[in-house]
Order: C-alpha cells, then structure tokens, then sequence
C-alpha cells in the first residue's frame, strides 16, 4: 500500500534504503581496502587491473535500468544484485588472476545494478518535486553504509584473505532478505504522478544528486537516476553546446584521480608504512567528516554556479595530488601528512559530485537524462583507463611516479575545462 516501509517520523527516510546501503557498504567500502590487499600477490599491475574491472561493471547499469523499466522487477532485481555481490567476493580469494578479473567486474556489475534500482524506486514512484529531498537521505544512508563497511575492512583487512572476504561477504548477502521483505512489489504509490514533461530551454533545473555522492572511487556515478528505456538515444544532439567539452575535461580529471583511489591501502602500505588497517579506519573517518560538506558544495554551486565549483575541485586535486606524489617520493613522513592529503581529496570530491549533474542540466536542458548517462559512461571508461594504467605504471617505476602521472592527467582535465567550459557566461 502506500508508503509501505517508510520509516515514522524521518521524512524522507524509509526502511528499503537498507538493502542498497549494504551492497553499497560492501562495494565502496570492503571492496577498495580488501580487493587489492588479495590482489596484489599477482603485483599492483594486476592490482590496476582488479579495480578496473570493478569500474567496468558499471555498465550494467544502462542494462538493469531497461530490464526494471520493462518488467518492474525490481525486488527480483535488488536480489540478484546482492546475490551477485555476495559470491563474487566470497569466492575471489579462491580463484586465480584471470577470474579474479572476472569477479571483480561481477561485482562491480552488482552494485552498479543496485544503486541504479535503488535510484529509480525514487524517481518512477514519487513526485518529482521530491526527488531531491529522498536522494539526498538514500544518498546519505549510502555513505553511512560506506562509512561502517570501512570501519568492518578495518578489522577484516587484519585476518587471513580467505577468512576476510569470507566474512565480507555476509554484507551483501545480508541484503537478500531485507530486499525480499522491503522492496514493495507491485505500480507505483498514488502519491507519484507521471514525471512532467521535460522544462523549456531557459527553464530552471532541479537536477537531483545523481548519484554522485560518496566517491571511493570512481564507480559511484553509476548511480544515474534519471535513466531512460533507451539509453544515449540522443547521443549526437547532446555533446553540443559545451557539453562535450565537459566531458574532455571530466575523463582525464576522473582517471587521474583513480589511481589513488584503486591502489589506496597497498599504496599507502608501500610508500607511507600504514597498515591497511589503519589507512581503511582513516578512510571511514574521512568518509564520514565529509557529508556536511555535500550541503556547502550545494550552497556554493547556487551562489558562484557549478562551473567555479568544478573549477575549485580540479584544481585541489592536482595539488593535493602532486603533494601526495613528493610525499611518497620522500617515504619517510609522518603519517598525518598523506592521509590529510588524501582526506583533502576526498573532500574535494563533494563539490565535483554535486556541481557535475548541476551543469550537465544547464549544458543539456532537454536531455538530461541522456547527458547524465554519457557522463556515468565516462566515468566508468576513465576509471578504468585510470586504474590499469595507474597499476602499470607503479609497477614499472613506482608509486611516485603513478601519483605524478594522476596528477598530470587531472591538470590536463582542468586546462580543457578552464579554457572551454569556466570562461563561458554563466
């Protein structure tokens, strides 16, 4: 019936968030510190390699948007996507190089799908005037998912690779019988018209979050809420008026920063001497002192436009990750100096997840939907890029030299974005 499951008293908040929050914990946050600790027995080439598989998976998302618009599955499909998530990392200590690959793609397609779904319960059976508000509390459960997933690969990251990813994996699974009992089955509440027509051109935008929130990594985009039954069918018409050029910027701004992200806890092993399971209970601790600054990046997005916010992200991530790449050349550091740095990365990440979706709808005011999944497609093909070559390159000459190379390709993302995108009128 109506409202089934919403939680009394929270607004917004409702009980079938949980589900998603645990394929989300698992994903971006067991899978970061975990995955490369197993992996990189085969070298942080093949480290490079297992993540960029992950972020590969998210291109199960367009997949799963069209199988839920067609058959309204969407409780099936949540179990299947944590089912998914569950085996695959169980069963990764277990296989060789080449399946590993595999696996990790196979989960990366696992949480891809879930958030996706995740997204479209919002958007298909509630108002649009909403939208915002119940992104912006499922997003919040996300990161609070992420957040106790890295404090549990804190503790996990210290046991043997079998016995972690064993237990890992009861995260997700743990999410099989809450979908089966939360997500309502059945047409959408009474309380969601039909979304409206797309706005006139000029017309303000009320984008939502799209998903954007809670960077670990660059898989996060998948979640893309406003998916359409035909996937970048208006492909030619949406890279004009800058938003192409966006895009040019955004790749190598996203696979530049990748590398830290996909190489992180053997990374900061290696180069700094900190534990995983030290540098996976910062990453939660980071994770967590960053949601307030989610609603700052909103207030400086309105105020100076989503461009000046893009702008100001780029820009502390080249330095911070030039910073990050002395730090590591030099090695023997305190360990309060990486991880700031990192932190400030990450920190950095609120203003390019709220700022990017906002001038996707200004670039693309009658094709967002479209425009928002070429940029998630992006992501995922720079993520990639990102990750290989970033595990190439520190195993060929170190991971100095990998930071380096990340935080050239960022600036190249600003240079493009600064000189087509920033000094257009607002």
């Amino acid at each position: 019936m109506p409202g089934a499951g919403r939680v009394r008293g929270t607004g917004f908040l409702e009980a079938w968030f949980a589900p998603f929050a645990l394929v989300n914990g698992a994903a971006v946050g067991l899978v970061p510190i975990l995955l490369p600790v197993v992996s990189v027995k085969y070298g942080v080439g093949h480290v490079g390699l297992v993540m960029g598989a992950f972020n590969l998976g998210a291109f199960a998302a367009p997949l799963t948007g069209v199988l839920a618009d067609r058959f309204k599955a969407y409780r099936a499909l949540t179990i299947a996507c944590a089912a998914l998530s569950a085996l695959s990392l169980w069963l990764f200590p277990l296989a060789g190089s080449a399946l590993q690959l595999l696996l990790a793609l196979a989960n990366g397609a696992g949480f891809a799908g879930a958030v996706t779904i995740a997204n479209l319960l919002i958007v298909e059976r509630r108002a649009k005037a909403e939208w915002n508000s119940r992104l912006g509390w499922l997003e919040t459960v996300l990161a609070v998912g992420q957040g106790g997933a890295l404090l549990l690969a804190s503790w996990l990251s210290t046991l043997s690779a079998d016995k972690a990813l064993l237990m890992g994996a009861f995260v997700p699974a743990a999410a099989i019988p809450l979908a089966a009992v939360l997500v309502r089955v059945g047409p959408a509440a009474s309380t969601s018209p039909s979304p409206p027509p797309p706005p006139e051109p000029g017309a303000p935008h009320h984008l939502a979050h799209a998903g954007l929130v809670g960077e670990w990594g660059p898989t996060s985009p998948s979640r893309a809420h406003n998916l359409r039954r035909r996937p970048f069918a208006g492909f030619r018409n949406v890279l004009g008026g800058g938003f192409g050029w966006m895009l040019a910027a955004w790749a190598p701004a996203y696979a530049g920063t990748a590398i830290v992200f996909s190489l992180y806890p053997v990374l900061f092993s290696h180069s700094f001497g900190i534990a995983p399971q030290t540098s996976a209970l910062a990453f939660a601790v980071i994770v967590f002192l960053s949601l307030p600054l989610y609603i700052l990046a909103g207030r400086v997005a309105q105020r100076r436009g989503p461009a000046i916010a893009m702008t100001a992200g780029m820009g502390a991530r080249v330095i911070l990750l030039g910073l990050l790449a002395g730090l590591a050349a030099v090695g023997n550091v305190p360990h309060i100096l990486p991880l700031a740095a990192f932190a400030g990365i990450m920190f950095a990440w609120s203003f390019l997840s709220v700022a990017s979706p906002a001038l996707t709808g200004q670039l693309v005011p009658n094709a967002e939907g479209d425009a928002q999944g070429m940029l998630n497609a992006t992501s995922g093909i720079a993520g990639l890029i990102g990750s290989v070559a970033g595990g190439e390159v520190a195993s060929a000459w170190g991971y100095p030299a990998a930071l380096a190379a990340g935080a050239a390709a960022v600036a190249v993302g600003l240079v493009i974005f600064v000189c087509t995108i920033a000094r257009r009128p607002a």
